[in-house]
């Protein structure tokens, strides 16, 4: 099967953790032969020399890097136009996009993973905290992204069940074109001798607890509302030192103040990077409003932190009772449950636990590319008589000596 892997839209946190480790697990499967379009931010990160002949790598990096917005949108239409003639030139059997929506809609078929929650979580507080100007935007915004997705694409991918439902219900696509594959963390928390050291935190003060956010600064990651929670917590302890180590720069979070020694940025960090990172804290913090699935719960139970995470839907799925809950927009809870876990060594280890035996409920990387390739192959059988898009029914192919159940991957 001759694939083009599309990367060429994605840039920072989660999905590019997904990228890159699907890319690197791919070369478990060397009957197929895969076209890998780069994002910059992907490139970056991707050795292309140490991959075999069936891997052929094209960069999308002079598409990128302008701040004037009429050139997005010039270098945004001639970036769509590359696409298209390289897949004109390469003739692949099924295009996969990491991660979708995308302008771009291949004559092939076109599978995509699915990471935009606000599409099927209407009930966020996300909504109700952001700017009025940026509600109305993201909204129009969304419409449109909505509307690609559905045109554009073929086969979603969403990383929890309860997403692929919602997609099913919220946007009425077509249940036997979503199906569910969990995302987990990256094989090179595995493996030791692969990580870096370069994120070495400052020498730890006497009694400093360090709490990790492993994370992009996005308006949904309600990072702002750190600021608050360290005066919550000096009331509540004002003996207590607490640490927050955010992977940002430091221009990306203004009006610290005084607090800003209560803060560490370590700017942007590399996959290889992040393990090293981990193991020098020790609770992981996530006050997201929105999301389908973090990394950063699996890549927490696995280097062994206590979770202290939202109170919403999608964090309880993946977590159960690997984590300590809290209202995300509420300081002073948050606070304390900051301070209830810090004093409550019993419930650290207990959680500890739990969240190992959660990882194996996520799988391995290379088992989740294993279920890419199976539903890129499904598509690539599909008839081109069939109608596109994920509005239209469709009727799956059988694969060699199998039948074809409802949902194969689920």
């Amino acid at each position: 099967m001759k694939m083009v892997i599309n990367t060429s839209d994605i840039k920072v946190g989660g999905m590019l953790q997904v990228a890159l480790s699907v890319i690197d697990e791919l070369r478990n499967f060397p009957e197929h032969d895969y076209h890998v379009f780069l994002s910059p931010e992907v490139e970056r990160q991707v050795r292309k020399d140490k991959f075999p002949e069936n891997f052929r790598f094209y960069s999308f990096i002079r598409y990128s890097g302008y701040s004037a917005a009429l050139m997005r949108k010039w270098m945004t239409y001639k970036k769509l136009k590359q696409l298209q003639l390289l897949e004109k030139l390469i003739k692949p059997d099924v295009v996969f996009s990491v991660f979708g929506p995308t302008y771009w809609k291949p004559k092939a078929p076109h599978v995509a993973g699915f990471a935009t929650p606000q599409y099927v979580y209407p009930e966020s507080p996300y909504f109700s905290e952001v700017p009025f100007s940026h509600r109305i935007k993201q909204t129009l915004f969304g419409w449109l992204r909505q509307w690609l997705m559905i045109r554009n694409i073929d086969f979603l991918i969403a990383e929890t069940e309860e997403v692929k439902q919602r997609l099913i219900n919220i946007l009425r696509i077509d249940e036997h074109r979503v199906f569910h594959i969990s995302n987990t963390l990256n094989e090179i928390y595995n493996k030791p001798e692969k990580w870096t050291y370069r994120a070495k935190l400052p020498e730890r003060e006497p009694g400093e607890l360090r709490l990790v956010t492993v994370s992009a600064n996005h308006l949904f990651k309600n990072l702002c509302i750190v600021n608050e929670v360290i005066n919550q917590i000096k009331i509540l302890r004002p003996q207590l030192k607490v640490k927050f180590i955010l992977t940002i720069h430091r221009r990306e979070f203004k009006d610290l103040g005084t607090n800003r020694k209560y803060v560490h940025f370590t700017n942007r960090l590399n996959v290889d990077e992040c393990p090293y990172l981990y193991s020098q804290c020790d609770f992981m913090f996530l006050p997201t409003l929105l999301e389908c699935f973090s990394a950063s719960y699996p890549e927490a139970m696995k280097m062994g932190l206590p979770i202290l995470t939202s109170d919403l839907v999608f964090a309880r799925e993946v977590c159960g009772d690997a984590a300590l809950y809290f209202d995300p927009v509420n300081a002073h809870d948050i606070a304390e449950k900051i301070v209830y876990l810090h004093e409550n060594t019993e419930l650290q280890e207990n959680m500890k636990a739990e969240g190992l035996k959660r990882l194996t409920d996520f799988g391995t990387a290379t088992e989740r590319v294993e279920k890419y390739l199976k539903i890129a192959e499904i598509a690539a059988r599909c008839q081109s008589t069939q109608k596109r898009g994920l509005h239209s029914v469709i009727t799956l192919p059988a694969l060699p000596m199998t039948s074809a159940p409802a949902n194969p991957i689920a």
